[in-house]
């Protein structure tokens, strides 16, 4: 089975939002692992003390810091949703362990087409960047967030295939059949990790359970 190299968003969604959220990802699609570059997620966000400055950390890693900084500033009920995604990310230790995912080093001369690429599409961010890179080194695809993101517009040009978490989701429906209650589950904690889904493209899948 193939791997799919995902970008930074599509791995703090499942990862915030559901406790099973990179198996089901890997469910869905049939695949063994799935990787991301260090740029994405690079197992540092303890590497410095909270209060220090964020700068040249993983893009995950920032995701993490900013939640733990919510829990420790926010009254209770409002840090609530941080709480959620820090023991909903606790499966990234556990996958990064047994192989399931794992992080990649760019070599210099992919850092310097990363760079590159920056340069061409300055929309593109830096975990996009890598993200195609990485992508392009496998002759694999890349998973991004949605079609109208720019990650999916520089691959489209580029000819690098990829795949968007709407397209996972999809898959996820179609061949697993999962429960309704752990659908719910999974959408109602997407939302809670900010990727909140269109109302017709929710209903369109709960018919698909339905059938």
């Amino acid at each position: 089975m193939s791997k799919k190299i995902l970008d930074t968003v599509v791995l703090r969604v499942m990862s915030f939002a559901h406790p099973r959220g990179i198996d089901i990802l890997l469910e869905a699609l049939n695949i063994s692992s799935a990787c991301f570059p260090t740029e994405i997620y690079n197992r540092d966000e303890n590497s410095r003390a909270l209060e220090e400055d964020d700068e040249g950390l993983s893009e995950l890693a920032k995701g993490l810091r900013f939640a733990q900084r919510q829990i420790q500033q926010l009254p209770p009920a409002r840090a609530a949703r941080y709480r959620t995604w820090i023991g909903n990310s606790q499966q990234l230790p556990r996958h990064l362990t047994q192989g399931s995912s794992f992080v990649e080093t760019l070599t210099v001369e992919e850092l310097c087409e990363r760079s590159l690429l920056q340069q061409q599409y300055p929309k593109c961010d830096r975990g996009e960047a890598s993200c195609l890179v990485l992508a392009k080194r496998y002759q694999e695809q890349a998973v991004f967030l949605s079609a109208d993101g720019e990650g999916c517009k520089v691959a489209e040009n580029l000819n690098i295939p990829y795949l968007t978490l709407l397209d996972i989701l999809e898959a996820w429906v179609e061949q697993k059949q999962p429960d309704p209650e752990e659908f719910d589950r999974l959408i109602n904690g997407m939302a809670n990790a900010k990727f909140g889904l269109k109302k017709a493209f929710k209903e369109e899948l709960r018919r698909r359970l339905q059938n």
